[in-house]
């Protein structure tokens, strides 16, 4: 489906969405090899949303064995002129890691409030606070704790294999040697329950959801 994103200043982008219903034994995991990919990263052993003070993909799924994956799609085409005449390869991934990150963790938030014993698994670090993360200033506490999230990855899950494996996508990546050949960027997040039936009562909903983001340009209709 596609979704019209609004930003704060009025600019439209039209998004690919897509979800998906698995049982969460089928993403792809393993706890030490994707967390060690977090080493050298400011918020590694740091951030509230970050390994290791995020819980374990596997601990997580021993209760909550069904899931539903979302992800959102942006072509890079539809990048500022500023940006695409940037040479500075950040500029080229925050563009549009920025409009997915906002619209998947808003979806997530929203989602989840629904649900008693949902829990949200975002993408990134956690953006729950406008302020300095509290446990990067030695505080063992979360001042926002309904909205601190965790990440897919720092949990362990393997985004790019999983991806590839429910929808057939096959994830590119900017780096400083390469950010003007990058075709789109995809991110995901995952919301994880035991109650089976909660599927179809997502699945039912799913397009009201989208529709209540204040980022929705224009109401999706629903088939």
């Amino acid at each position: 489906m596609e979704y019209l994103y609004t930003t704060g200043n009025g600019k439209t982008y039209p998004i690919e969405m897509g979800y998906k219903f698995i049982e969460s034994k089928n993403y792809v995991y393993d706890y030490d090899y994707i967390t060690s990919l977090c080493e050298g990263c400011g918020n590694y052993q740091q951030g509230g949303g970050c390994p290791p003070l995020a819980p374990k993909f596997g601990d997580i799924i021993k209760t909550k064995k069904y899931s539903i994956m979302i992800y959102a799609k942006l072509l890079s085409e539809y990048k500022s002129e500023g940006v695409k005449n940037s040479n500075n390869y950040y500029i080229h991934y925050r563009f549009q890691d920025i409009i997915l990150s906002n619209l998947l963790t808003n979806l997530g938030y929203t989602i989840r409030d629904d649900y008693n014993n949902l829990i949200f698994l975002n993408n990134g670090f956690c953006m729950g606070c406008s302020k300095k993360c509290s446990f990067k200033i030695g505080e063992n506490i979360c001042r926002k704790p309904k909205k601190r999230t965790f990440s897919l990855e720092a949990t362990g899950v393997n985004v790019e294999k999983t991806l590839k494996n429910e929808f057939g996508i096959e994830l590119q990546w900017y780096n400083k040697e390469n950010y003007r050949d990058i075709d789109f960027m995809v991110k995901s997040i995952g919301l994880f329950y035991a109650d089976k039936e909660i599927s179809q009562k997502i699945e039912n909903r799913f397009i009201e959801y989208l529709n209540s983001l204040k980022s929705t340009k224009n109401k999706i209709e629903s088939k």
